[in-house]
């Protein structure tokens, strides 16, 4: 069985950036899965996908000078500012790898359990390798949510936003898209153009819109409403500044910060695609959903009154986002999984993003409980890169 000093478990911006800082830093590592697999699937799905974040608040990290997306944007022509399309940032992140990582190993992770104080790893080929270190960078595939009330559907009549893989093949049905923040309204709207018959059920009695904001802005505006790689205002530009402060609050303090800054809302030009073009019915909560002849049965209640009805749809979409819980890591052992220790669902990490296994550390979206909204999104890839490959190369020196 081969040895390894570090294995990266995933190729999105966090595993791709992570890989650049420890090669500068001559920390030998693997790294595996498809270069950018997710985003590939979800601007794959056709239709005018576009990020939510500013296009400079989506670069992949890296020592080397050259890369942001704006390098990549400009020279062909590319939106470098927003909106940018989702083919482009996929396309973008496998340029990176293409000359930043090219020694991706595209192959998935079957199994991670612990063996001898280190991690015994179990590759889709049957390769096995022990790894002194792992570090667990799979983004959001793993953590799609769909809510309670529609778990009991069977697969073929309700999909996640994300799992969605070609809005043509919805052309003439009529579907109910249940959510209210960007993949919810996005999906009504591409559902829309690809001339199906959406309707959206929105939980709460609004609608939240960004609203656009101009590159060209007076001193006043810049100073009280600064432009950050997370969003415009000073909070948003406190938490791009300050990276790590989050982790040294209490805990109760960051889970609740966590959950209620950025709540569902959509992008400013969504806005034109769904007003006057989808049904909207708000304070519209599904309480059951059932099967009934190949179609879907919809129990809802009105906030206004209380009151019940049903609709029968073709299929359920859910744009009701993700739910970060490592028991949903299905590569990583179950008796591995009982021993880390949780702030609801999501691994409590330390300052080094390593888990309660010594050795463990999960990055991106996983580790937003215990530093900030700020790591559910690219932006915070680089400070995660940075200080793991600091601390890794550390180890590594006191190693040798």
């Amino acid at each position: 069985m081969s040895k390894i000093a570090v294995a990266i478990i995933g190729a999105g911006p966090y595993g791709l950036s992570l890989a650049t800082h420890l090669a500068a830093r001559k920390v030998e590592h693997r790294i595996f899965g498809d270069p950018m697999l997710f985003w590939s699937q979800i601007a794959d799905a056709g239709g005018r996908r576009y990020l939510k974040s500013y296009c400079f608040g989506a670069d992949l990290s890296t020592p080397c000078f050259g890369y942001s997306f704006a390098d990549y944007s400009r020279p062909r022509g590319l939106e470098t500012f927003e909106p940018c399309s989702m083919s482009d940032f996929a396309a973008y992140g496998r340029w990176f790898q293409q000359n930043n990582v090219p020694w991706v190993e595209p192959i998935e992770v079957a199994q991670i359990e612990r063996q001898s104080g280190e991690f015994a790893l179990t590759l889709a080929d049957g390769e096995r390798l022990l790894a002194r270190q792992v570090i667990v960078a799979t983004g959001l595939a793993c953590f799609a949510h769909v809510p309670q009330a529609l778990a009991s559907l069977p697969p073929a009549l309700v999909t996640h936003t994300s799992k969605i893989r070609s809005f043509a093949s919805f052309k003439g049905l009529k579907v109910a898209v249940v959510g209210a923040g960007q993949s919810a309204l996005e999906a009504a709207a591409l559902l829309c153009e690809a001339e199906s018959l959406p309707e959206l059920l929105v939980r709460k009695n609004a609608i939240l819109w960004q609203h656009r904001v101009s590159r060209e802005r007076s001193l006043w505006r810049k100073l009280r409403s600064p432009i950050s790689g997370l969003g415009t205002g000073p909070k948003a530009w406190l938490l791009t500044r300050v990276p790590g402060a989050i982790h040294r609050m209490p805990a109760f303090w960051t889970t609740r910060f966590v959950k209620r800054h950025l709540p569902p809302e959509g992008a400013w030009w969504l806005r034109a695609r769904i007003e006057n073009r989808v049904p909207v019915h708000l304070g519209t909560t599904v309480i059951e959903a059932r099967e009934t002849a190949s179609r879907v049965t919809l129990r809802l209640r009105s906030a206004k009154d209380g009151k019940e009805h049903q609709v029968v749809v073709d299929h359920v979409v859910a744009g009701s986002g993700y739910l970060i819980d490592v028991d949903r890591l299905k590569f990583v052992h179950p008796t591995l999984c009982r021993v880390v220790q949780r702030i609801e669902g999501a691994p409590r990490l330390n300052d080094t993003f390593e888990a309660s296994i010594p050795g463990l550390r999960f990055i991106g979206p996983a580790s937003a409980m215990s530093f900030g909204p700020l790591f559910r999104f690219v932006v915070g890839a680089n400070y995660t890169a940075q200080v793991i490959s600091k601390y890794l190369a550390r180890q590594v020196l006191q190693a040798a």
